[in-house]
């Protein structure tokens, strides 16, 4: 049986949190090569938390706190996905979510682990394709122009599944998720959550693939980056999926137990 510990931060998030789960569970059978165990890890969010958290504790996985706030200096992402790496030292593999992701695609995470299984052990991830969340249903990939330069700096950590090797949690331990800024001598790079990983596993000889799978992903809704407008629309088209998932008649989880997690903490 494959064994995935999959994390998911919780920023002020918690109705995409929630949409993240039910649409995970709602899209994928009770197998029992899965063997998946969800933690989701909350900065101590502001938000209404009481619908992700009555769903949490319905389908057992445990929301936790993180350890940080929603209002740290920095973006604390990538360090909470470090920790959560180094404190689950036996996961043969591990599954990075984001809060914004939605599934729609059945039994993706079972298509990216059959696909890391057949790929050479020079493949240490693979990552899910990004698909719009306005037209789930319809598996389609956003723009190919708006994501192109996301696949080519980095694995994107909103989908991905990595295989716990000596190598990557030696990498994840001395450099970690987090984001960096590299100071050239003529300009500044700045290089978001993964993108120091995936250059240093490059490094080492080690390379990312892209999933045949498809999973939508609503971007940059924990930060206030593009502006009030939108993310008003994209909470009402989260508010659309969130409420026909709410009106599915809830069945067994991924974890082949009907919907308990086998919780890895």
């Amino acid at each position: 049986m494959r064994r995935i510990a999959a994390v998911v931060v919780n920023h002020n998030t918690s109705p995409y949190t929630e949409l993240l789960l039910r649409s995970l569970f709602a899209t994928h059978t009770p197998a029992g090569d899965l063997g998946l165990s969800v933690t989701v890890l909350d900065n101590e969010s502001e938000d209404d938390t009481s619908g992700l958290r009555a769903y949490a504790a319905r389908v057992g996985v445990p929301v936790l706190p993180s350890g940080f706030t929603t209002h740290t200096r920095h973006n604390s992402h990538g360090e909470i996905l470090r920790r959560f790496v180094l404190d689950h030292p036996d996961a043969p593999h591990y599954l990075f979510l984001d809060a914004e992701a939605v599934f729609s695609q059945p039994n993706a995470i079972s298509t990216m682990g059959g696909e890391l299984d057949a790929a050479p052990d020079d493949v240490f991830a693979v990552g899910a394709r990004i698909a719009s969340p306005w037209e789930p249903e319809t598996h389609n990939v956003v723009e190919p122009e708006r994501i192109a330069n996301l696949y080519d700096r980095r694995l994107h950590p909103y989908c991905a599944l990595f295989r716990n090797t000596p190598l990557f949690r030696r990498v994840a331990d001395q450099i970690g998720f987090h984001c960096y800024r590299a100071l050239w001598a003529e300009r500044e790079q700045y290089l978001d959550t993964c993108e120091m990983l995936s250059v240093a596993m490059q490094a080492f000889g080690y390379r990312y693939l892209r999933s045949s799978a498809l999973v939508a992903h609503f971007f940059a809704v924990s930060y206030d980056m593009y502006g009030h407008e939108r993310l008003v629309a994209l909470a009402k088209q989260r508010d659309i999926l969130l409420q026909r998932l709410r009106e599915v008649r809830p069945t067994s989880g991924p974890h082949g137990d009907g919907g308990t997690s086998g919780r890895t903490r």
